[in-house]
């Protein structure tokens, strides 16, 4: 009997120690900080997460962060627990080198053997690996590059067009009472929005707004107007366009960011834009909605957009917001010119079509309990065939060489063609263009939306409200020279 006790409490002992395989070892879970568009994340949920749980013996939780400039902050409260949660982070790249510069991610040699990484990043196009170093340490994984084109209905650019004659001497008289003299010398509205310039968006978006459409008039181009990054990076890429250094980015009297808050306020005083991107805050969805409802004729998106703009007609999750898909127009960016001309008529300057290139990376937070198998998971989302997939579906630009050097191989042809190369004609256009890589870009990018209500939409619309250069110059300094130069002196 004393016998038979002993052995019984032999095995209690190997079960609670997890002697003989009855206790599980515990799963590691992998915490993931990211935002997406609601059918991707469901991709990533049901396609993507499950085999690598499988293939890992893990459990992946998804966390989500609203407006990218929260990523910061999340991670300081992160880090400062205990056990943190966060291990790994879809990072825009404006947010990359900030996040890398202020100690909140880790180098990808501190998590991996550098031969082994630097194998991984070979894989990978020179530019979307190259963007992800700090300090002469690769910090990310890429995830996608990204930049904005132009959407476009045909069907309101070819109407546009067909009622310019018959509307040219009104809008010719109301420039030459903002610009001294009217429309640029020998002036036509081009069918083909790939030879647009900054006059030819104002011009169509003029006629828009004269027009009854449905028995309503209204401003029908827009972009972003939430008090987010997304509509900082609008406001940055077309003082680029204009010419504008990194340096001229980070101060907002810069004669190119006067230049660009100019144009804005033009568009806002005249009713070229669409008055819901401010009053509503438009983010991407409401763009997409607006051209569902006929309010936004034109607008710059970036790849997934166009994706959700058009639509799969097999995919219940992405149903489309045109009202019929053959309407869907894309071009580059329009040329920038100034506002000002000549006494001849033509541009004060001329600028370019480049704008920033940007996109997503994965990061991994210094304080990670994980660092190994988020690097794995970051590895295993930008495989061949997880990115071809993904990229396929969403409008992504990839990042794989192999991916990238047998597009049609990979992408159908048609609408879905049509949006990645007119996308990676833009990045090539690009050249190296890129937002200011420096920690103080972020206050800086803020102050320019908060300018923008202040000076373009609130100040603008006021009657009577005189909208040049210099009288924008005076508000921007004695409004945000101050909070510039903390902005720039704080970091």
């Amino acid at each position: 009997m004393k016998f038979r006790i002993l052995i019984a409490s032999a095995l209690a002992v190997a079960v609670v120690l997890g002697g003989c395989g009855l206790v599980k070892k515990e799963k590691p879970t992998l915490t993931i900080l990211l935002r997406m568009m609601p059918a991707q994340e469901r991709f990533l949920r049901e396609e993507i997460v499950p085999n690598f749980e499988k293939e890992n013996s893990c459990v992946v939780k998804i966390a989500n962060f609203d407006n990218e400039w929260d990523i910061e902050r999340l991670l300081k409260l992160d880090a400062g627990k205990k056990k943190p949660d966060i291990d790994l982070v879809k990072t825009p790249f404006e947010q990359t080198r900030v996040l890398a510069s202020k100690g909140y991610m880790q180098d990808l040699f501190g998590v991996m053997d550098s031969d082994h990484v630097m194998m991984d990043l070979a894989e990978y196009h020179a530019l979307a690996s190259g963007l992800g170093y700090f300090d002469n340490k690769p910090y990310y994984i890429p995830r996608k590059l990204e930049t904005r084109i132009m959407f476009y209905r045909k069907s309101m650019v070819a109407d546009a067009v067909a009622k310019f004659d018959g509307l040219k001497k009104q809008i010719n008289d109301d420039l030459k009472k903002l610009n001294g003299y009217g429309l640029p010398k020998d002036y036509a509205l081009e069918a083909d929005p790939s030879q647009w310039d900054f006059y030819d968006v104002y011009v169509a978006g003029k006629i828009w707004a004269s027009v009854d459409y449905n028995g309503v008039k209204m401003g029908r181009i827009a972009h972003r107007g939430a008090h987010y990054g997304g509509t900082a990076l609008d406001l940055i890429d077309k003082a680029l366009q204009l010419g504008a250094t990194k340096d001229d980015v980070l101060k907002l009297t810069s004669d190119k960011a006067l230049e660009t808050f100019l144009w804005e306020a033009i568009f806002v005083k005249e009713g070229v834009y669409n008055l819901s991107m401010w009053q509503d805050k438009w983010k991407g969805t409401d763009l997409y909605n607006g051209i569902k409802d006929g309010k936004v004729f034109l607008t710059f998106v970036q790849q997934i957009d166009c994706f959700n703009i058009h639509g799969w007609p097999d995919d219940p999750g992405m149903p489309g917001y045109l009202p019929d898909a053959n309407d869907f127009g894309l071009a580059g960016m329009p040329l920038a010119v100034s506002f000002d001309l000549k006494s001849d008529g033509t541009p004060a300057f001329v600028g370019k079509k480049a704008i920033s290139t940007g996109g997503w990376w994965w990061g991994i937070p210094k304080a990670s309990s994980h660092k190994k198998l988020a690097y794995q998971f970051s590895r295993f989302i930008t495989n061949r065939e997880n990115q071809a997939k993904e990229c396929s579906r969403f409008g992504m630009i990839p990042v794989r060489k192999d991916v990238l050097n047998n597009l049609p191989e990979v992408f159908a042809q048609g609408w879905v063609g049509d949006i990645f190369k007119t996308s990676v004609d833009q990045i090539k256009t690009n050249d190296l263009t890129t937002v200011p890589l420096t920690p103080s870009y972020t206050p800086i990018s803020q102050l320019y939306v908060d300018a923008w209500y202040a000076l373009c939409v609130d100040g603008a619309v006021v009657p009577n409200a005189k909208v040049d250069k210099a009288t924008l110059k005076a508000a921007l300094i004695s409004g945000f020279e101050a909070k510039e130069k903390e902005a720039l002196g704080a970091h």
